[in-house]
This record gives C-alpha cells, structure tokens and sequence, in this order.
C-alpha cells in the first residue's frame, strides 16, 4: 500500500476523482481480490488533468513518458508532449535566498540590476532578467525553492505506485518498477544545473566544429559558469523571436538560402550529433528554436538530451538505412542487436513480418504523406510487442525526430523527413571512409575485447559444461530428412573403416606370420574385405544416381 503521507492521500484523492476504477484495480490486487472490472489507462486528456492536478513533479513525469512510444500508443505520447504545468512563480524572498546560498551573496552584488519579476515559471526552475557590471544582459535560471524535497517524496511515491501497477493486468506486461527508476533518475538530473550547464558547453563545441552547419548559422547562448552552480543557471541573453512566427520567416529569407537552407542545416546538426557525436538536445520543439534578425537560429533548454554510445551509434544509422531502402531483414536483425530480447528467445520471423508490413504500409503512399516520426514511433510498438527491451535512449531519438519533422513541415510544406536525410546519411558514410584511422581505432578496441572478454567467457563456458547446465535448442526444417542422411551416412564411414581393417589385418598375417593356419586366415579376410568393398561402391553409385 501507499504510504500514509499526506501527498499519498492527495494522491489518492486526485486519481479517484479521475479514474476511480483505476484505482479500485490498483487496491484490489494489492489486496488479492478480484475486481469488478480490469483497469485501464485513463484517457489521454484525463491522464494529464491528473498530472497536472499532482503537482509540478508528475507533469514532468508526464513529459518524460512523451518520450517513450514504445510503451504509450500514439495519442497519449502527442497529449504529453503537450503538457504545460500552471505553476505560479516563488515568491521573491523564498528566490533571492536561494540566490543567496548558492552566491553567499545577495544579487544586489553581484549584478547592476536583478529583476526581480521573473519572466517565465516553469515545474522546476524560473527565468529573471539581470545585467551584469559591464551593461550585458543575462537570463539567470533559478531552481525552485523546495524542489528537491518535493522531487524526493514524489519519487519514492511513484516507485510505490509502479510496484502497484506491476500487479494489475495492464501492468504486468512492462517493467514499470524498473521505468519508475528511470524518470525518477531523470528528474534527479534535471534538477541539478550543473548538467544543463554542461550539456550548452558541449552542444556549443559541437556546432563550432561541425561540418554539417556553415557560416555559425546556429547557436546555444554562451554560459557564465562564475555565476552558475546547482541551483543557478546564467546564460546569455539573447534576442529573437520563435522559429515559426511571421517575423522569424522574414529573418530566415533573408539570410542566403532561405528557408530551405535553414531547415536543411537544423537537420544536418542533429543527423552530426546523432551520429557523429552521439549526443543531442532531445527537445527540439518550436519553443526552444529561437530566430534573432540576422536569421541565426538559437537553440534553446538543453535540460534534455540524449547520448548513443559508439556500437549504438552505428546500429542506429544502419537501422536508418535499412528502413530508407525498404529491408526488413536487415532491419530486423539491427532492431534485435539495439532492443534485446526480454526472454531467451524472440520471435524474429514474426517480427520480421510486421516490420514488412510496417514498411510496405508507409513507403507506399506518396513522400509527402510519409510521417517518418510516426513511422518510427510504430517501429518501437511493435519492437516492444515482440517482447524486445527498447532503451530509453531511442525513445528520445524518435522525440527529437518528431519535433525536427514538425518544424521542417511547418516550415516549407512540400518537406520530407526520408528524402532529407538520404544525402545527409550519404556524406556520413563517405566522411566515415575517409576516417581510416578512426576505424583502426574502432577495430583495435573491438579485439582488446575480444582478448579481455574471450577467456571469462570460455571459462563461464567450460563451468557449465562441467555442471550439465549448458542446454542447446534448435530448430531445423527437413530434420527428419536430414537424421536419414547421416544415419546412411554414417553405415557407410563404419563399413568403409571396416573394409580397411580387414585389408589391414590380411595383410599383416599373411607377411608377418610363419603359421599355415593364419595365413589361411588371411585370404578369408581378404575375400570378405573385397566382397563388403564391391558391395560399397556399388551402394555408392546407385545413391549418385538419384
């Protein structure tokens, strides 16, 4: 059961006033009865005026889960993704101490001027206006006061209600103890600005050094890391105006290339950092792209991001290709080498052919009715349904895909996401054959692996051999055909060794021996032997003759 807190019996009195026989369902297989009815997910649009009646944490949840469409079907994942908390800002003097203890002095200063009304509130942190001592301006972050405390209790909570939910029919077909951990991680990170802090320093590094976005067409606001900490951000402040408005548009035509040029580099940064870099913003909506009157686009709130490690990396891009060429066996294989099995064994043909299906369904229609987010949204269902584990990690690539096509969509009509990407996946392979020192790189850690691995893993081997625990299972067609074969084949190999030990032992006995007797011996030997010899050549070739 819950806890007795009085934010577990708020929480009790929201989900009942919502979703009563949800909760009912929760209760009765904590109590081991049965229920009248099985619980079901609420509706979208009830599942967030419930999150966002529990408070700024489960709306944040709610976010969190926009980025798994492997688990939620796809109205819920669009209903979360839209989820705003309603959060009134914190009083001043709760947000000047909170400023104080990190600075151990006040704004006042440290700063020419601090405003002290903030200009967005938002379920972790506010945003104020200052200025420094030498007249530029700053956006100063701030955690909201109380956060950590109220991320902790409600993340002890919500492991509680998962264990819950773990009992119900609806539940048992995930890990929910196991996904709890995860948002419960995830907020725990959020909630530290020193991630964020890191994250616009890397992101920045990779957008000065790449080679998929020219002339500093994008950018990430510089970082004051002297004034930032845990619980204070300070950031550049920058001008603009939000990627899909009418001013925004003007400022892109303008620059050389247009629009077009501009989507195309918005893409070509984030096809570097998913595949190049391995690390990207996994929240590219249109109100973190920020337009300034030069047409540069800022990207803004890298609070979410993403990483691949080298191997997934490159599964991910292989898996990218097979999809954009319409192979479902090649895409099958590399969805099973990202999404492990839950269970010893999968279903691969079956999978194979709803991946088929998936393709056929999708690739068929005109490019312009092609929604590849959607496309890989589907994918993960049915990578989920087939019993594969999906990393939380792909989750946010299909996040950041959906917020890229929309704001390619949004922003010249006739885009496609697929055609998009071929050219820009075409310099990647090329540029990763002009790396051949990288390769050699990736090839001498594969084999120190190799080295380092092999030895415990022949020893795990050879252990369970020795305790009779090694159980090998296979499935052939034709084995009944085949089991014929090696049995005629096999009479044949022994009839064979016969025919030669005979000629063997005749042979000895009539050179070796002085006894008339073996030597008589020998020549009985040498006829059988000639006689079982005859018989198989002939065997043999009437079986070539079928």
């Amino acid at each position: 059961m819950l806890s007795g807190s009085s934010r577990a019996i708020e929480i009790v009195k929201v989900v009942s006033q919502h979703q009563w026989d949800y909760l009912l369902g929760l209760l009765s297989a904590q109590l081991g009865t049965a229920a009248d009815t099985q619980p079901s997910l609420p509706a979208p649009e009830v599942l967030c005026r419930m999150l966002t009646e529990l408070g700024p944490v489960f709306v944040k949840v709610g976010q969190l889960l926009s980025t798994r469409p492997d688990l939620l079907p796809d109205p819920y994942v669009r209903a979360l993704a839209r989820l705003q908390s309603s959060v009134p800002p914190a009083p001043w003097s709760e947000v000047e101490q909170r400023l104080l203890e990190q600075w151990q002095r006040p704004p006042s200063e440290m700063f020419a001027s601090f405003a002290t009304t903030p200009l967005a509130a938002g379920s972790i942190g506010q945003v104020h206006r200052a200025e420094l001592a030498d007249g530029r301006s700053v956006a100063v972050k701030v955690l909201r006061p109380g956060i950590e405390r109220q991320v902790e209790e409600d993340g002890q909570l919500l492991r509680q209600i998962a264990a819950l939910a773990a009992q119900t029919p609806l539940g048992s077909s995930y890990d929910l103890p196991g996904l709890a951990e995860q948002l419960v991680a995830s907020l725990e990170g959020e909630i530290d600005f020193r991630r964020e802090a890191g994250n616009t320093e890397r992101l920045a590094d990779v957008l000065k050094r790449s080679s998929f976005v020219g002339d500093g067409r994008l950018r990430v606001p510089g970082l004051f890391r002297e004034f930032s900490g845990p619980a204070v951000l300070v950031l550049e402040w920058l001008t603009g105006d939000p990627i899909l408005s009418q001013e925004a548009r003007s400022a892109l035509e303008q620059r050389a290339g247009g629009v077009e040029a501009a989507t195309d580099a918005l893409l070509g940064a984030f096809v570097e950092q998913f595949f190049v870099e391995g690390f990207f913003d996994a929240d590219p909506h249109p109100g973190n792209l920020m337009v300034a009157s030069d047409g540069t686009i800022t990207i803004l709130d890298l609070g979410m991001v993403g990483s691949f490690d080298p191997r997934t990396r490159t599964l991910v891009l292989d898996l990218v290709l097979a999809l954009l060429n319409e192979d479902p066996a090649r895409a099958t294989d590399l969805l099973v080498q990202l999404a492990p099995p839950k269970a010893s064994t999968a279903d691969r043909r079956g999978l194979r052919r709803q991946l088929d299906q998936l393709i056929r369904a999708n690739f068929a229609k005109p490019l312009q009715q092609l929604n590849f987010a959607h496309f890989l949204a589907d994918l993960l269902q049915i990578a989920s349904n087939s019993g594969l584990q999906v990393p939380g990690n792909l989750g946010l690539f299909v996040k950041a895909i959906t917020n890229l096509e929309g704001v390619g969509r949004a922003l010249t009509p006739e885009f496609n996401f697929s055609e998009a990407m071929k050219p820009l996946v075409s310099r990647l392979m090329a540029r990763a054959l002009l790396l051949p020192q990288q390769r050699v790189m990736q090839f001498g850690l594969d084999l120190r692996s190799l080295l380092l691995e092999s030895p415990r893993q022949l020893s795990g081997l050879l252990q369970r051999f020795s305790g009779d625990e090694l159980v090998f299972a296979f499935q052939l067609q034709g084995l009944d055909r085949l089991l014929a074969n090696l049995d005629v084949l096999s009479r044949r190999i022994a009839l064979a060794i016969l025919v030669a030990a005979l000629l063997m032992s005749a042979t000895v006995m009539a050179t070796q021996s002085e006894l008339q007797v073996l030597r008589q011996l020998s020549q009985g030997l040498f006829v059988a032997a000639n006689v079982l010899g005859v018989w198989l050549v002939v065997s043999l070739m009437r079986s070539g003759r079928r």
